[in-house]
């Protein structure tokens, strides 16, 4: 299956119109009319079965805490860490960590971009270039990055730089491998029909092969975020005086429990939003797939 299919599949069981406006969700008569499609069904199923889940995962956490199940001093109940958070963020040192590491992300992000997105255009240029790169990215995709934080903090020293890096380190290679494999894919016939009605090599790059790989660099920029976010807080835990991850050990070490777990909930909801945002992108700039 390719990377971004699931993105453009509908759930289109026979009862599901039915189902969702019997919750009030979407109106039967608006299911009826058409005024309301699969995708978006889908997308309300996703978005209700979704919140159902953390619901039931917090009211298991709460009840955990609240019978002694597991030890309140170590982990603490939702309804004491949530309410920390906006006090964290107005008069806390929290608004300032989350832009240190989101800043630390996008940098190493952009970075990642400059070196993955150039390198797959060659490779899929030049196959001898593709053979000669082959077991490099396989070296690469074998070494743990959190095994190299010590190199990095060795090279570029304690602070912003090392975190940086290692989320360079991270994030090129899933872009590198996802649109070297959507460039792959782009059909012949595609290129060749293209090139049959005059269409010079700018023209067949923006109008054949972007659109035709767009998806699979996005689901590369979904894992390359995601890979981010674990490098920049094991980073900043270990070669940083500020962002998410220094604030979350520094909070451990002096027993600011509730503390600590609010700052992991913010990574947690930061790293939510980014994916949304990115799944956003990519149904928008594939719509026209599912409308052929």
């Amino acid at each position: 299956m390719r990377p971004d299919s699931r993105a453009l599949t509908c759930w289109t069981h026979p009862s599901m119109p039915e189902t969702w406006a019997s919750t009030g969700f979407v109106g039967r008569d608006a299911i009826r009319a058409g005024a309301v499609g699969p995708a978006r069904i889908a997308r309300l199923r996703r978005l209700g079965l979704g919140t159902i889940g953390v619901a039931a995962g917090s009211s298991v956490w709460e009840l955990a805490a609240r019978t002694g199940a597991v030890n309140t001093v170590y982990l603490p109940p939702p309804s004491e860490i949530v309410p920390r958070i906006p006090d964290l963020l107005l008069s806390g040192p929290l608004l300032g960590d989350i832009g240190a590491s989101l800043s630390a992300i996008v940098f190493g992000v952009v970075i990642g971009h400059l070196i993955g997105l150039p390198m797959a255009a060659a490779a899929f240029r030049f196959r001898w270039l593709r053979e000669l790169l082959a077991p490099v990215i396989e070296l690469v995709r074998g070494i743990a990055p959190l095994a190299l934080l010590p190199a990095f903090l060795l090279l570029f020293g304690i602070g912003r730089g090392s975190a940086v890096a290692i989320i360079v380190w991270c994030a090129w290679v899933p872009i590198f491998l996802n649109l070297v494999e959507g460039l792959d894919s782009v059909d012949p016939v595609l290129v060749r029909s293209a090139r049959a009605t005059g269409a010079g090599s700018v023209k067949v790059i923006t109008g054949v092969y972007v659109p035709a790989s767009l998806g699979f660099y996005l689901a590369g920029l979904r894992l390359a975020i995601g890979a981010s976010w674990l490098a920049v807080v094991a980073a900043e835990m270990l070669g940083s005086n500020n962002g998410l991850g220094f604030r979350i050990f520094e909070w451990s070490q002096v027993f600011r429990i509730a503390d600590m777990y609010a700052a992991i909930l913010v990574i947690g909801v930061l790293g939510l939003c980014m994916n949304a945002l990115v799944s956003l992108v990519q149904r928008r700039a594939l719509r026209w797939r599912t409308a052929s």
